[in-house]
């Protein structure tokens, strides 16, 4: 029995970090997702023209409204995100707006020192209404 629970135990820390967070509001959501800059792909880096390198991440926001065929889509607005790391130091994290054919999305890049936590703290402004999301990703040594 004992090995059954080491082995469940095992599996649960191979389990990759929550990476990823989404808040609803009525008709709208806000999806975020962070991680490290050496987990895009290689068309993800030229899309959103990011620099990859072991001490760089990046912060992805979507925001999202449900429209009248129940269908959602990409809306435009404000973003703002913010990080704490495990020294309770707070750094603002810069955010662009990236528009394909059918989608909006919001790219930050931020220096990180591995191993951490950080704690994001994400407002949005979506078509007047807020939107507020507070998760947290590991980064492991590279």
């Amino acid at each position: 029995m004992p090995r059954r629970y080491l082995l469940l135990l095992a599996l649960l820390f191979a389990l990759p970090a929550q990476a990823d967070a989404t808040v609803s509001a009525g008709n709208l959501e806000m999806h975020c997702i962070a991680l490290p800059s050496t987990e895009l792909t290689e068309d993800a880096v030229r899309r959103y023209n990011v620099a990859v390198a072991p001490d760089r991440a990046v912060i992805k926001v979507t925001l999202l409204r449900k429209g009248r065929n129940g269908q959602m889509e990409a809306v435009p607005g404000q973003v703002y995100v913010g990080a704490i790391d495990q020294r309770n130091q707070l750094s603002s994290i810069p955010m662009r707006e990236r528009k394909d054919a059918d989608s909006v999305r919001y790219v930050g890049e931020f220096r990180i020192d591995a191993p951490n936590t950080l704690r994001f703290l994400v407002s949005a402004n979506v078509l007047g209404k807020p939107l507020k999301l507070e998760f947290s990703r590991s980064f492991p040594a590279p």
